[in-house]
């Protein structure tokens, strides 16, 4: 869970500079300015290996039969479509026919996944508070 939670925030933050520049430039690109290692670089360098190391937990817990309620189903689905958009990227990044725009694709790949886990996490959030509400309940009784 804790994993989760860092690769939303770094994609959050990636978001904040990637999206406001293709919606005003019509691209993604390297930048000198100083806000692009604050909200780019260093997330996209800490979410993206966390994202694989949860997806790769994800995958183990498939196979055990442990994604057992919706929210992991959500946390789970959410870092392996992650995963696998951004491997689809590497693989354009080294094809011969690449076509200029593999970093727009690599910093939203990581957003779209990111945004299904998200849901996830506030599906947990949600179910976590409804148990507590039920438990406060049962002890007032």
């Amino acid at each position: 869970m804790g994993g989760s939670w860092i690769s939303v925030i770094c994609a959050l933050l990636t978001a904040l500079w990637s999206v406001p520049q293709f919606l005003f430039e019509g691209t993604v690109t390297l930048s000198s300015h100083p806000l692009f290692v604050v909200l780019f670089l260093f997330p996209a360098q800490i979410g993206v290996p966390v994202c694989l190391l949860v997806a790769l937990n994800s995958l183990l817990m498939a196979f055990r039969r442990q994604l057992t309620t919706n929210p992991r189903r959500f946390l789970a689905g959410g870092q392996l479509i992650t995963v696998v958009l951004l491997g689809i990227c590497a693989a354009l990044l080294i094809s011969p026919t690449t076509f200029g725009r593999e970093f727009i694709v690599m910093a939203l790949a990581f957003q779209i996944g990111q945004v299904v886990v998200a849901v996830g996490l506030a599906l947990h959030l949600l179910r976590r508070q409804r148990h507590q509400r039920e438990a406060d309940g049962a002890r007032a009784r």
